[in-house]
């Protein structure tokens, strides 16, 4: 899982086609585009999402900035909907302030306990990326339910990810 920032653009009403081709190819010139989605431009670290907000900002067509994590192909995800995207190049995303990963710790608990949790866990769970610990995604609201489902199985969770 990487973190990236999405940056849309805004296409101001009235503009001629070729002011939107100008600030498109002034973006190829100075910002390391990761990825796209439509009208938003995904870049990897804070100085390229920097650079891109200086080049919308000049034209008034900078829009909403998001933090994004982009997920391993490996990912088993229910719905994107609400949480995240699937970009124009197949890239699966989530917006970071919707989600939260964990995983539980290796330390406490035992296998049973481990799949009493997850059950138990299931019918809230967004995606699983698997590994040797999966790493489960849930709403960034959920994370006391998370906690507590943990402690009733005598689980400690360890956060991957999860917005302050």
């Amino acid at each position: 899982m990487r973190h990236m920032y999405g940056v849309e653009i805004q296409v101001p009403d009235g503009k001629l086609p070729g002011f939107y081709a100008q600030v498109i190819h002034k973006i190829g010139d100075h910002v390391n585009v990761f990825d796209r989605d439509k009208l938003l431009f995904i870049v990897e670290g804070e100085e390229e999402r920097d650079k891109l907000k200086a080049v919308l900002t000049k034209p008034n067509m900078l829009g909403d900035v998001f933090t994004l994590l982009l997920l391993p192909a490996t990912t088993q995800i229910e719905a994107l909907d609400d949480v995240g995207f699937i970009s124009q190049n197949s890239h699966h995303y989530l917006y970071a302030d919707r989600v939260a990963l964990f995983t539980f710790s290796d330390s406490t608990g035992n296998e049973k306990d481990r799949w009493a949790a997850q059950e138990q866990l299931r019918e809230h769970l967004l995606g699983l990326i698997p590994e040797a610990s999966p790493v489960f995604i849930i709403d960034s609201a959920l994370t006391d339910l998370a906690e507590g489902i943990a402690r009733a199985y005598q689980l400690s969770l360890q956060w991957i990810y999860r917005s302050e």
